[in-house]
């Protein structure tokens, strides 16, 4: 695949060219340094490693700028005659033919090298991007299918037991429901019952065990059958046995608590915790749904 985007690896800017300047400077300052070492051997070797650092660092434009004024600096201060332009003979041109034979080249490789470098990044980038959108799609998609098995296993459990559900919440997005007509056989007052919720109709005891039914994070009872303490209108309580299920949803878990209609199980006291009911094996407890991701 052709990206024209890859011969765009360098950071544009002036910066580039200035900064090969500096380089072909240090190079003309290295050589100078050693000259009175190599005399006229090498005069081009430390420009043309300026010029690779340059195509190296700020790409091609900056390494022809720096390749261009390159051969007079060292053709003018390290090829006998020193200093002295009236004299071009055939080792001038001789050495600036052998620095643009080598040079040019190394340029070519290493833009066509940083240029399939970028490419390969630009690529890469691509495909995570891609990768993230599968992901956040397959999760759509799970999610979307998660509810559709939670919507279709609350409709079932509705529809079979609606006529004794009397409490519904989801304290994640902090619904609750509470049935009219039960509310009012316990005697609790409206207002009472939309500031308190369940716990106005429950024993004070019975509200402790279940205290992590209405919040988020609380420590949930175990789902099934349960004995339950409920308000009466004459100020008293009576046991009720009750079930309680769970619906597991990305949005929150789904409570529901329903009177079962089954024989009468023992007293609860005081010391009794909320534990499954005497008679749970003949409870039909439908399986916990979970959604999400």
């Amino acid at each position: 695949m052709d990206i024209k985007n890859a011969r765009r690896w360098a950071e544009p800017g002036a910066k580039r060219y200035v900064g090969a300047l500096m380089v072909v400077l240090a190079a003309f300052l290295v050589r100078s340094l050693l000259h009175p070492v190599l005399d006229h051997a090498m005069p081009g070797i430390f420009f043309a490693c300026a010029v690779i650092i340059v195509e190296f660092l700020w790409g091609l434009g900056p390494a022809v700028m720096a390749m261009i004024v390159s051969i007079p600096i060292f053709d003018f201060f390290f090829v006998p005659p020193f200093r002295d332009v009236t004299q071009l003979d055939r080792r001038d041109a001789m050495i600036v033919a052998g620095f643009l034979m080598v040079t040019p080249l190394a340029v070519v490789l290493i833009e066509r090298l940083r240029r399939a470098q970028y490419r390969a990044a630009l690529f890469a980038e691509v495909a995570q991007t891609r990768y993230e959108m599968l992901l956040r799609a397959e999760n759509d998609r799970m999610v979307l299918s998660d509810s559709v098995q939670l919507g279709n296993a609350l409709m079932t459990y509705l529809t079979r037991h609606l006529d004794t559900i009397f409490y519904l919440a989801n304290p994640a997005t902090h619904y609750e429901f509470l049935d009219e007509h039960f509310r009012r056989a316990t005697g609790v007052a409206a207002d009472v019952a939309r500031r308190d919720g369940l716990r106005a109709l429950l024993h004070p005891d019975d509200a402790v065990r279940l205290a992590g039914l209405f919040s988020a994070d609380g420590e949930r009872p175990q789902h099934g059958a349960h004995n339950l303490r409920i308000r009466t209108r004459e100020g008293g309580y009576e046991t009720f046995h009750c079930e309680l299920q769970y619906f597991r949803a990305h949005v929150g878990t789904y409570v529901i608590l329903r009177l079962h209609a089954g024989p009468a199980v023992r007293p609860v006291t005081p010391l009794h915790a909320l534990a499954p009911a005497a008679n749970a094996r003949d409870v039909h407890e439908t399986p916990v749904v979970s959604g999400g991701v």
